[in-house]
């Protein structure tokens, strides 16, 4: 069932949908937000690093018809077979889709296909960066217009490659999809799906059903389970219904890696189909050198289970095999001419492990039966007796007669016949085969007739070239006993493709594990052995040791972000208010699962200088006053454990660090049972760790590193060695290390200290930092900085703090250089170093070396507390051991009892949810979405919150004449051109701004924004308005506004200049009060001879004002016909306001003070009411009183008197209407002057026959500072 991938832009929203429902993802977190343009491309080798944050993705599975979906668009033209999962990237949520895929197997005719995945794309859920970008196979961007390659100087832009392509621009080189190495691994042939049964499940468990139950999917082989968990979990959450429409959709997809292909055939003449089918397990997936042995949880590297189905319309036959790892903890070491087998743990402390491998393998497969394959060689007979110990030892406990063991020397037994020889292996293995049998069901009757009661389990040292092409003899052994039972023959044409296919699986598991196909294939196909076939081998043998030095490790990296086991790799989590309820809750009563307890841990480190030493070392590892009787771990750390020579450093001897194990172990058992958790050697550097027998099951995840630092880190004479464990919950590590020597080579030290704190990586990339709990000891050769004697002297004084303050490792943790984070306890021991071999007399050679603490024991951690820190005394070699004991409380999680919790918690919250749902039946009112920053709910059609402004032409000044208020209808464009405006301005028959405004509108070639077009907000509710009648918003006719929409005051009309003002540019009376502050009349103020306003106390204007004035020519440039005057209407006065400068916003200068006005008389009339504003002037001026009047029917009228002394004052008329002389302006309320804004203009005082000649002056000087300010 074909599904399409369709996208949302606001909010970004993927869809995955078929013809009936739909899968919908959308990012609720920051990363739905779009990275800015200078976003740099993560490191591939990286992914998923602890950097980045746990991504919250809001999944919805809903009918199709339920979608509007012409809201979407289509994301690819690509098909869709199955959805993987989801994948956080480095910040970045990835839906992984298949499709390409071809079918290649159908171990059930017409029920059951699988299909090999070929191709498949990582949709970005949180940003549209990769949208539309076509990837080749190797992870470069494919140039969409032309179909090849972009060239090497083009790049795709991730600010703007979000649109319909990704578009070339200069840069350096190509950019790799985040998910590239993912592609190719998914892409490499080995992955398979099915849609239609349960791949993941031999045939004897799902039995032979159409069904299709995901939670029977067995996680162990579904490689895809890290990616698919979360909506596994989203599914387990919905009703019955909506649980079986989700199957029924086939959106979840189960992949597993391996191998899988069926061959036709017949039986006589019946027809039939072959197949064979092997799912590796993914719980300890890994390349050949980085996945060997077990792990604490009883996995173990390379398991597969390899399944042969024989199929025709009377029954279906099934037989199934087992293979994987030697199960004890063993590695090798990665080097290009040799791998030696390593087994890390100690006999005691592998048995658990050992253990929890088997048990759920009998209880799946019943009685095992080993082959084991490997040889007698030293490294893998080593392997091969301690397997065999652990076997006899669990066939005295609860495993008694379930495992069987054959020893099986492949290379020995074919060593002179040839591989025919590996079919003797039949005699030991053929009482077991009949007993358990094989799986059959009858087609006819749906009914089992046998069931397989056991298995066979193989290994070799690599579990490949050996153990397939003996699984291949024991499915063929298998078939043969079932012919046998049902008395039939069957043709050559059977074994032949039997044959083929087990070669070709043969090379499919070799090439996952080792990235070769598998050896011995030539016998494998045709029974025997050719020359081109060995040839063929040694090429692959020769491929192998450079994949494994030099590619795995990328490999190995990449299934681990796969899988989810790189360490600080953070999973997608989906949006359920009811799981983050549930985690909240679970913190509160983390009491109830999780229990502390204190540990002891003694640690030592000692300088051997090469020396072997048999005598008791009890006075070192358990010494009197350590405070702890039988600490539960002890981590014991050598330097020098062989002398540091270069054949040493070439190839170190073993043989010295097992003498040290055998004398640390003898010591311990003294006093307890303890077990060897670990052991590891870089040249002369050596780490143990033991632990308290009855304390072994609380020590998981045992993992090692190491570093080297001597010669720029090429050899191993310097360096460090590391261990890291999960003691219950709580994360622990141990380092030791060897500095680089000489009194004065202080930075030599710290870089090597940095060099291992940087370069020790554990497996799953956890450092030194993922850590609760760091002792890190050893030999660091931090010396003492005071002369020879002065140390020597203060030594036999006890003065060992004056030696401490000159303590180079002191002073450079104190500097910060080296050791960040850790403590060291106070040092009341001697120096350690350096001493005569056998005495307590420091050094008396020629060199005669300042004594120093060298061998120092550091900690870091909050859960930690020393209890004492001291040297013993051993006198064999030139150091003296020093050792440290510490408590540590470490936290244990019962996940039995965190699970029940968690789900009690889940049920009942949303039980209560449930209850408060709206059960009224009525559909809840559809609202829009949301507001952002870049979109308003109010704006329809995606128009965006913000426009952008285009720069204005030359010569383009804003517009003086726009309201106020950006969302008030207005024709007016944003900028008019200077020109224009003084043009439309010099007009004699222009009288009103707007007009102005108009003319310059159409005269000049202004730039429009597309803020116009916008839509406006909804109305606000405001208070009403205090003044009765006409509010001062409303008084002109000429404005317009919807009701309740905020309305920007009407400009009053201009007036011509007086002749004692001509000089002065236009200004407008503007009114700073609010709506719903009632007009007051505004007292008089004055210059004083210092600049600043006086209050004066004066009548009003009306009572000064004349009757009549005498009209003249105007000396202004706007000049206009003679004024008629007009009768004046009654006004009422209002009441009085105290006028002050307008206050300065916040952080900006207050303007400087207004100049004095002419007393003005100002009558406002309307329909139901007039008002009025007078203002006195100073009155040893003339006195010049006008009146405006505005009605509703008509425009405003004007009229002005004059005293005889201004008699050459005159205002113009136009239309009857009478306009105001001009104002002098004011500073714009921004403290800026000079602006061509309608509320800053530019102010000049101009006073000509007014002001005697000391009052000129003041005006020039306060004109002056005006145009300074300008």
């Amino acid at each position: 069932m074909a599904m399409r991938i369709y996208f949302r832009e606001q909010p970004r929203t993927l869809l995955l949908a078929t013809d009936e429902y739909a899968l919908s993802f959308h990012c609720v977190n920051d990363t739905t937000e779009e990275k800015s343009s200078n976003y740099t491309e993560p490191d591939n080798n990286a992914h998923g690093s602890g950097n980045s944050a746990a991504s919250r993705v809001l999944v919805d599975f809903t009918s199709r018809e339920t979608i509007d979906i012409t809201r979407y668009r289509p994301l690819s033209s690509l098909p869709c077979y199955g959805c993987l999962g989801l994948l956080n990237v480095d910040g970045d949520v990835f839906l992984a889709v298949i499709t390409r895929s071809s079918k290649v197997a159908e171990p059930v005719a017409d029920i059951e296909t699988v299909y090999r995945i070929h191709a498949l794309e990582f949709y970005c859920v949180s940003r549209a960066t990769w949208d539309f970008v076509v990837w080749d196979p190797a992870g470069n961007p494919l140039d969409t217009a032309g179909g090849g390659l972009m060239s090497s100087g083009e790049t795709i832009d991730l600010a703007t490659a979000s649109g319909g392509g990704a578009a070339g621009t200069p840069g350096a080189g190509f950019i790799e999809h985040p998910c590239a190495s993912l592609r190719k691994l998914l892409t490499d042939g080995s992955f398979y799906y099915s849609n239609n049964f349960d791949l993941t499940n031999h045939m004897q468990s799902r039995s032979v059903d159409p069904t299709f139950d995901i939670d029977g999917f067995d996680e162990a082989f579904m490689w895809n389970s890290y990616m698919i968990s979360e909506l596994v979990t989203y599914r387990s959450h919905l009703q019955p219904d909506e649980k079986a429409a989700l199957d029924q959709s086939r959106f979840l997809t189960s992949a597993i890696r391996g191998f899988a292909e069926t061959v036709p055939t017949q039986i006589g003449a019946t027809p039939a189909t072959l197949t064979v089918i092997s799912r590796q397990g993914c719980r300890r997936a890994g390349t050949r050198y980085n996945a060997r042995g077990v792990d604490d949880e009883g996995n173990v590297a390379n398991f597969v289970e390899t399944e042969t189905i024989l199929h025709t319309a009377q029954f279906s036959f099934s037989y199934t095999q087992i293979r994987g790892s030697v199960p004890i903890f063993w590695e090798q070491d990665v080097q290009l001419l040799s791998a030696k087998v390593n087994i890390t743990r100690a006999f005691e402390a592998t048995q658990p492990a050992f253990m929890a491998h088997f048990e759920p393998v009998v209880a799946k497969y019943g009685p095992v039966h080993i082959v084991n394959l490997l040889s007698t060689k030293p490294g893998e007979h080593e392997l091969t007796q301690r397997y065999h110990q652990h076997i006899r030892q669990a066939s005295h406990g609860i495993l008694a007669d379930q495992l069987r063991e054959t020893q099986f020397d492949f290379h020995v037994e074919t060593a002179k016949a040839g591989y025919v020889a590996a079919n003797r292996i039949i005699r030991f293995l053929a009482d077991d085969a009949e007993e358990f049998g094989f799986f059959l069901h009858d087609n006819q009757t749906k009914s089992t007739t046998l069931e397989q009661t056991g298995v066979f389990r193989t290994n070799c040292l690599d579990c490949l070239d050996r153990t397939n092409l003996i699984q291949q003899i024991i499915s063929r052994l298998a078939l043969e006993m079932f012919f046998e039972q049902r008395e039939t023959r069957p043709g050559n044409d059977l074994w032949i493709r039997h044959s083929v296919l087990w070669a070709d699986n043969g090379d499919q598991l070799s090439k996952i594990y080792a990235g070769t196909g598998a050896l011995k294939t030539s016998f494998t196909r045709s029974g025997k052995m050719s020359i081109a076939g060995a040839i063929a081998d040694a090429t692959k043998s020769v491929s192998r040791m450079y994949i494994n030095n030099f590619v795995d490790k990328g490999r190995q990296n990449t299934m681990d972000v796969l899988l989810g086991r790189l360490e600080g790799q953070q999973p997608v989590v989906l949006h359920d208010p009811i799981n983050d309820y549930v985690l909240a809750e679970l913190n509160k009563r983390k009491s109830e699962f999780t229990s502390s307890r204190e540990i002891s841990i003694l640690a030592g480190t000692f300088n051997l200088n090469g020396f072997l030493y048999e005598g008791d070392l009890s006075p070192w590892l358990f010494p009197s006053d350590s405070g702890i009787q039988e600490p539960d771990l002890v981590i014991v750390a050598f330097q020098e454990i062989v002398e540091l020579t270069a054949g040493q450093i070439l190839s170190a001897d073993p043989a010295k660090r097992q003498f040290w194990e055998h004398q640390v172990s003898r010591c311990l058992q003294a006093h307890g049972d303890y077990v060897l958790l670990r052991s590891g050697q870089l040249v002369g550097t050596a780490l143990l760790m033991y632990i308290k027998a009855s304390e072994v099951r609380s020590v998981r995840n045992i993992n090692g590193a190491m570093k080297k630092t001597g010669l720029g880190g090429m050899a191993g004479n310097k360096g460090g060695v590391a261990f890291s464990c999960d003691y219950a919950s709580t994360k622990l590590c141990f380092i030791t290390s060897h500095f680089a020597a000489g009194m004065s080579n202080v930075e030599d030290r710290n870089n090597d200290y940095r060099t291992i704190a940087r370069g020790i990586r554990f497996p799953r990339g956890k450092t030194l930092k993922d850590h609760d709990t760091v002792v890190w000891l050893g030999d660091f050769n931090y010396r003492i900085d005071l002369p020879n004697e002065d140390v020597r002297r203060h030594i036999k004084l006890q003065n060992l703090e004056e030696l401490y303050k000159h303590d180079q490792l002191n002073n450079q943790m104190l500097n910060g250089q080296v050791f960040p984070f850790f403590s060291e306890s106070q040092i009341s021991f001697n120096p350690t170093y350096k001493f005569d071999n056998g005495t307590d007399a420091y050094d008396s050679s020629d060199k005669s070396r300042i004594p120093a603490w060298t061998d120092r024991i550091l900690t870091r951690g909050s859960n930690i507390k020393q209890i004492a820190y001291n040297c013993a005394k051993l006198k064999f070699s030139d150091h003296r051991p020093v050792y440290a004991s510490f408590k540590v409380t470490v936290h244990t999680v019962n996940e039995p009892v965190k699970e029940k919790l968690s789900q009690e918690l889940y049920a009942q919250r949303r039980g209560y949810v449930g209850q408060l749902l709206d059960l009224d039946g009525e559909d809840s009112e559809k609202l829009p979405p949301p507001s952002t920053d870049k979109q308003k709910w109010w704006n329809n059609g995606g128009q965006a919150a913000r426009v952008t402004i285009g720069a204005p032409k030359p010569n383009m000044i804003v517009n003086p004449y726009r309201p106020a208020n950006p969302f008030s209808p207005t024709t007016q464009p944003d900028f008019i051109s200077r020109d224009a405006l003084a043009s439309a301005r010099t007009s004699a028959y222009l009288s009103y701004p707007e007009e102005i405004a108009a003319a310059a509108a159409a005269s000049s070639l202004a730039h429009h924004s597309s803020s116009a077009d916008l839509q406006r907000p909804p109305p606000i509710p405001r208070k009403p308005n205090s003044l009765s009648g006409t509010s001062l918003h409303s008084l002109s006719s000429l404005s317009s506004s919807s009701p309740g929409e905020e309305v920007p005051p009407t400009l009053p009309p201009r007036r011509t200049n007086t002749a004692s003002s001509s000089s002065s540019r236009s200004g407008f009376l503007d009114f700073d009060t609010p709506r719903d502050t009632p007009l007051q009349t505004f007292p008089s103020s004055n210059i004083s001879r210092t600049g600043r306003p006086e209050s004066r106390s004066n009548g009003t204007a009306g009572s000064q004002s004349r009757a009549s004035s005498t009209s003249s020519t105007s000396s202004g440039p706007l000049s206009g016909p003679t004024i008629i005057r007009r009768q004046e209407f009654p006004s009422t006065s209002l009441p009085k306001i105290s006028r002050s400068p307008t206050l300065p916003r916040h952080n900006e200068d207050a303007p400087p003070p207004l100049p004095p006005r002419l007393s003005q008389t100002f009558s406002v009339s309307g329909s139901s009411s007039s008002t009025s504003a007078t203002r006195s002037s100073d009155p040893r001026l003339p006195v010049s009183t006008s009146t405006f009047t505005s009605t509703p029917a008509s425009r405003s009228s004007y009229t002005s008197t004059t005293s005889p002394a201004l008699a050459t004052s005159t205002s113009t008329v136009h239309d009857g209407h009478q306009l105001p002389p001009k104002l002098p302006p004011r500073p714009s309320s921004h403290g800026e002057i000079g602006t061509t804004s309608a509320r800053s203009p530019k102010l000049t005082l101009s006073s000509a026959g007014l002001l005697d000649d000391d009052e000129e002056e003041e005006v020039k000087s306060i004109n002056s500072s005006w145009k300074a300010l300008a």
